[in-house]
């Protein structure tokens, strides 16, 4: 495929976490207060419809970032977003017509995840995290991306899903609640960010992609998991996902418009 001239993705700086964990945080609160806009009785046209615009929207932005020449902040990072919108059905709708409990999920796209390594480095040679400047490179990128999206929703669930007494149960629920999943697995998405600014793997070592890939994953069990509780559980739902969608969409923005900021300065000094 033809290269193109610039890298496609942003730098892993401390805006880069805070930006993929917001971004997670407002597809969890987004997903579920477009699938509640029916109401109950609806709940089937509700995920029809959720499914329907992200995934569209997500097609949209992608496209848009594939067929630029160099990372677009905006493109990139509403991609993510849109992703963690409808990539919880992805991994819903497995277990859903599977009747597979979120164990077994959780094993599959873990799976799914390796294979996708597998593929990008006999195809390329290369897993580099810090410098995508192919089209095949970028496609094995995403679909890495997805991956973990679908990783970490089931991931999240099994930890926090109780195994009765809940509208939403699982006979391999570990019951940790949100809360309780959003601290423990939160904890070791900062051991791993501690690791890497600390030791400072060697750039694209195994230790250095493997870390990056284990806290990307994280992102979306910790920021959903949180974005849960807010929503349904503090101060009894008051801000509901609602309330979480709008403070999520507020960060969020922010956040775009610092790393686009940083995107700019980083090119000057590039070209300088």
């Amino acid at each position: 495929m033809k290269q193109t001239l610039e890298n496609k993705v942003p730098a892993i700086t401390m805006i880069f976490w805070l930006a993929k964990l917001i971004s997670t945080m407002l597809g969890e609160s987004a997903s579920d207060f477009s699938t509640q806009l029916f109401g109950q009785t609806n709940q089937t046209l509700g995920e029809l419809f959720t499914v329907g615009w992200s995934f569209s929207l997500f097609l949209i932005f992608l496209s848009l970032q594939m067929h630029t020449n160099k990372y677009q902040p905006i493109f990139y990072w509403n991609s993510v977003g849109l992703l963690a919108v409808f990539g919880t059905f992805s991994a819903d709708t497995l277990k859903s017509l599977t009747g597979l409990h979120y164990m077994e999920t959780t094993l599959i796209f873990a799976a799914l995840l390796i294979i996708f390594f597998a593929a990008w480095y006999i195809t390329t040679k290369d897993l580099s995290i810090h410098r995508i400047i192919s089209g095949t490179q970028e496609t094995f990128y995403w679909l890495t991306v997805a991956a973990t999206f679908m990783l970490g929703t089931a991931a999240g669930d099994w930890l926090a899903t109780s195994r009765s007494g809940s509208y939403n149960v699982d006979s391999s629920g570990l019951g940790l609640g949100f809360l309780n999943t959003g601290l423990l697995l939160g904890s070791l998405f900062v051991m791993i960010l501690a690791y890497r600014l600390i030791f400072r793997p060697k750039e694209n070592s195994f230790a250095e992609i493997a870390s990056f890939w284990l806290a990307y994953t994280l992102t979306r069990p910790v920021g959903a998991s949180f974005a849960d509780y807010f929503g349904y559980n503090f101060d009894k739902g008051i801000l509901g996902n609602a309330g979480m969608t709008v403070i999520g969409l507020i960060l969020f923005s922010v956040a775009v418009i610092i790393l686009n900021k940083d995107a700019y300065q980083r090119s000057l000094v590039a070209h300088s």
